[in-house]
């Protein structure tokens, strides 16, 4: 399969008029992000749902290459706009540069999807990305309002993760289900097990990303992620101080925290129960995408791969 999108990417971006130097930019920022999110992970989370509803690979394509695309332009965008990962090619180029790629790679998302045959599948995929697009700018945007807040609320947290990281899973399976056919009550069912999908995934990235000092930026920069803002909800007054103090000294670089205070904020971590919170609140979605999955009526062969996804 991977070698299908692939050729669908490359004739894409052959048709596309780009210069030669852009179209090797671009793949080699595709190739930088499977490193991370795994080689095609949004087009391959697409067409396994259009498969799982009995949709067939060549339908599903130009759907997924456009998710895939649009999750890559997302990523660039969010990754500049958090000045956040350092070590990715669009970081180490000027911001306007890696602003103008990712509006170039944004087109050809478009491009892709123009590509759909059927008009009716092409305006309801076209109305899911833009309503996404819109949905992650606004919780982006809310993300920046939240940065100058001392403290937000879980629920608050919650609203944020659902419009980025839910919001894109959830399209992608959405995008699936819609090329595969499914009746309506099916596609929205596969969005909301697409929702959750993004809801694990965040949850596990912010708690391991939380004391990751040497990689990752999240409590240097003081971002409202789930072990944040859980502790900022639930600590007394001295260790809220405590762990005041300790942000204060994240912010002016990570030689501020000292090995004694690393282990300080572990040791806050464990024994206010952050892990196990996490853990509940992830294996909380878990079980409500397994009960999505056990009521959907799909065969067990097609639906096999979904559940794959979950475990």
């Amino acid at each position: 399969m991977d070698q299908i999108i692939a050729k669908e990417i490359n004739l894409l971006l052959t048709n596309s008029g780009l210069s030669n130097g852009i179209v090797i930019t671009i793949n080699s920022w595709l190739d930088s992000n499977f490193r991370i999110k795994g080689r095609y992970g949004w087009a391959q989370l697409t067409l396994i749902t259009c498969e799982s509803t009995g949709g067939v690979l060549e339908v599903g394509l130009q759907g997924a290459v456009a998710m895939e695309l649009y999750a890559l332009a997302a990523d660039i965008m969010d990754d500049i706009q958090d000045q956040d990962n350092n070590e990715l090619p669009w970081r180490k180029v000027p911001s306007a540069q890696a602003i103008n790629i990712a509006t170039c790679i944004l087109v050809l998302s478009h491009k892709a999807l123009s590509t759909i045959s059927n008009r009716r599948h092409f305006e309801e995929i076209s109305d899911v990305l833009n309503q996404m697009g819109l949905q992650a700018c606004d919780g982006q945007f809310q993300e920046f309002l939240n940065d100058s807040k001392e403290r937000i609320s879980l629920e608050e947290y919650f609203e944020i993760i659902k419009k980025k990281s839910g919001g894109l899973t959830a399209s992608a399976c959405k995008i699936g289900a819609i090329l595969g056919g499914a009746e309506q009550t099916l596609v929205e069912l596969l969005e909301q097990f697409g929702m959750k999908l993004g809801l694990m995934s965040q949850i596990k990235n912010d708690l391991d990303d939380f004391l990751d000092f040497e990689t990752k930026s999240d409590f240097v920069k003081g971002r409202k992620t789930l072990p944040f803002v859980y502790l900022l909800n639930v600590l007394n007054e001295r260790k809220a101080e405590e762990l005041k103090y300790l942000s204060s000294l994240a912010t002016i670089g990570l030689g501020g925290l000292a090995s004694k205070e690393r282990g300080q904020l572990r040791k806050l971590v464990v024994n206010e129960g952050t892990i196990h919170y996490c853990s509940v609140i992830y294996e909380m979605y878990k079980q409500r995408a397994m009960q999505i999955l056990e009521s959907i009526s799909i065969s067990e062969k097609r639906k096999e791969k979904l559940i794959q996804l979950v475990r």
